[in-house]
């Protein structure tokens, strides 16, 4: 059987740039009421699309509401970028940097507590890959769960609750340890749980003035990173003292 000839491609065709250029102007061509229903039949697709417009409406809540952080004091971080896997956002505030990671609400999780009478919900906090995260005494461990100090500050969207673009804020090390069986009780010192709970009204741990947890205790100096290069690649070290491994492609 004669082997089939390899395809040649020219992607600098004229037709072929013009289509993938079009392919940007797609949602322009939907009506915004066809667009918006579209999302909301598709729950996956809501969630994400969700997630996008909390982190948005974010950096437009900030600087609005404190008006001693400027829109050029939050530093949008690639998404993709897994190698230093940073914050969704770190804020630059009196000589110091702050990360901040934006979690949402899980529709489904909101229920009444009848004994507190408080609303409840679950928010999913962990990283969207797994990587090889190395602990203080030496071993490593593969895991999605954010390690303890990796960011500075978790802020949720209280929309849901509220029915207006206001944050809750809780600082990393308040947040609850991993409850996994899968880490023995050393590991889980140094692993976040992937659920956090929130409540409305907010319990004590739970903070709506972000200044309040923008402290000089918490965050690192502006000029001392802890993303640093050694020869195997770019590592971070969290306050806990783990580090995270390169992501290896």
């Amino acid at each position: 059987m004669a082997r089939a000839s390899r395809r040649k491609l020219d992607r600098n065709d004229e037709a072929a740039s013009e289509a993938r250029a079009r392919v940007l102007t797609m949602i322009d061509a939907v009506e915004p009421e066809r667009l918006v229903a579209s999302i909301k039949r598709a729950p996956s697709l809501r969630g994400m699309i969700l997630g996008y417009i909390a982190e948005q409406m974010f950096e437009v809540h900030v600087p609005e509401r404190y008006h001693l952080i400027l829109a050029d004091d939050i530093v949008h971080h690639d998404d993709h970028n897994r190698k230093e896997n940073k914050s969704d956002r770190t804020i630059s505030f009196r000589g110091r940097r702050y990360g901040i990671q934006l979690k949402s609400i899980q529709t489904n999780s909101i229920a009444r507590n009848l004994n507190s009478g408080r609303l409840e919900a679950c928010v999913q906090n962990d990283a969207s890959d797994r990587r090889d995260v190395k602990l203080a005494d030496g071993r490593i461990v593969n895991t999605t769960c954010y390690v303890r100090g990796e960011y500075d500050i978790l802020a949720v969207p209280l929309f849901p609750f509220t029915g207006t673009w206001d944050f809750a804020y809780k600082r990393n090390e308040d947040c609850a340890p991993s409850g996994s069986s899968k880490y023995d009780e050393y590991e889980r010192r140094f692993l976040l749980h992937t659920l956090e709970m929130i409540c409305w009204p907010l319990p004590a741990e739970w903070h709506t003035n972000l200044l309040d947890l923008l402290t000089p205790e918490a965050g690192s100096p502006i000029g001392d990173p802890d993303v640093f290069t050694e020869p195997g690649g770019e590592i971070r070290v969290s306050d806990a003292g783990a580090v995270i491994l390169p992501h290896e492609d």
